[in-house]
């Protein structure tokens, strides 16, 4: 089988080449090691200059991309696609990916598999006039539509049945546990320090503030030396210049494994929203893979995997059940195993079963 994959260069603020980060590389990587062959184009936002680049084999094509221009990234792919002959074509990244996928697979007569990784909905491309109805004509159209969580198979199979959920997984060979104290060593944190972490987008709807409120009840009332590690971009207001937040900014991936292994507690303090409630978050396998203890907010289906650890969850915007939760963890540990099924080397191989069913 020959795919054609077209996405978006930056999601998750990672570059899906340089980064290689996240299901827009791996699962095309794990493709070809299925015995598959294919290409990948990816929409760049930020760059002027078309580039190729060869990773395990596999051809990435980054093609400059405006939302407000969006033909010339049209018709370089076009030339790109009519230069082989595909089995499938795959899109994923936004609803105007979408659409162009499809009219790319219907010109050339082959399945049309939409990738739903997020609530492309709430995108920021939604204001643009038509963008809605893009991604909900994609999803009538698609001969398979995958989905990275179940809530969200669960919204898509309103529109079409023909749905399967390939979550968000992880690369082993990156995210591992290691030893504790020389990570700490090495990041020059105190090894008296209760360090309490999280990692990623600090964003209105991530509930850092409440986070931090609970930090301060766990460093009030339960006496406890809590230092709150912090990495990720920032894209709103909020004070983090406690003496015991210690905020690191943007970090490559193999330091956030660095700073995962150095805490006591990593945290999913979200708030109920529309898109965090359909959502699968990279970083909760990233977590379980390093074997750190968890607590989470009770949003998405989130509960339903720490269902073997109910003390790890704990209630959104609710700052004194987030430090209760943090609390009772610290004393437990209790861990949960990291799910075998959320490497990408299975995820992989299911989409390829997925894939061959259709073509």
């Amino acid at each position: 089988m020959k795919f054609f994959l077209l996405c978006k260069r930056y999601y998750t603020n990672k570059d899906l080449i340089t980064d290689r980060f996240g299901r827009l590389f791996h699962l095309p990587i794990q493709l070809t090691k299925n015995n598959h062959t294919g290409l990948v184009v990816a929409a760049d936002y930020r760059n002027k200059n078309q580039e190729k680049y060869v990773i395990n084999g596999l051809n990435f094509y980054s093609i400059p991309f405006s939302i407000v221009w969006p033909f010339s990234f049209i018709l370089k792919t076009f030339e790109i696609f009519k230069q082989n002959q595909f089995d499938v074509l795959i899109a994923s990244g936004d609803s105007h990916f979408g659409v162009l996928g499809f009219l790319l697979a219907k010109m050339a007569k082959i399945p049309f598999v939409f990738d739903v990784y997020d609530n492309y909905t709430s995108f920021g491309t939604n204001k643009v006039p038509f963008m809605k109805s893009f991604f909900y004509l994609a999803l009538h159209k698609a001969d398979l539509v995958v989905c990275a969580s179940v809530p969200l198979s669960k919204m898509v199979f309103k529109y079409n049945q023909s749905v399967i959920v390939i979550e968000n997984g992880v690369d082993l060979s990156l995210f591992k546990p290691m030893d504790k104290q020389q990570a700490r060593m090495q990041l020059g944190i105190d090894d008296n320090k209760v360090v309490v972490g999280f990692f990623g987008s600090i964003d209105k709807n991530r509930g850092i503030d409440v986070l931090i409120a609970a930090c301060k009840i766990l460093r009030r009332s339960y006496k406890l030396k809590v230092q709150l590690l912090l990495a990720g971009k920032r894209s709103i207001p909020i004070n983090l210049d406690e003496s015991w937040i210690d905020y690191r900014g943007m970090v490559e991936q193999n330091a956030v494994v660095q700073f995962i292994n150095v805490c006591d507690i990593v945290i999913i303090p979200y708030l109920p929203d529309k898109q965090v409630d359909l959502s699968n978050a990279c970083k909760i396998a990233e977590y379980l893979a390093c074997g750190v203890p968890v607590v989470t907010t009770r949003v998405a289906n989130y509960a339903d995997i720490f269902r073997n650890t109910p003390e790890a969850v704990c209630e959104p915007n609710n700052a004194e059940d987030m430090a209760r939760a943090i609390a009772t963890q610290l004393k437990a540990s209790n861990i949960v195993k990291f799910p075998k099924e959320l490497t990408w080397e299975r995820l992989g191989h299911k989409l390829s079963k997925a894939l061959l069913s259709i073509t």
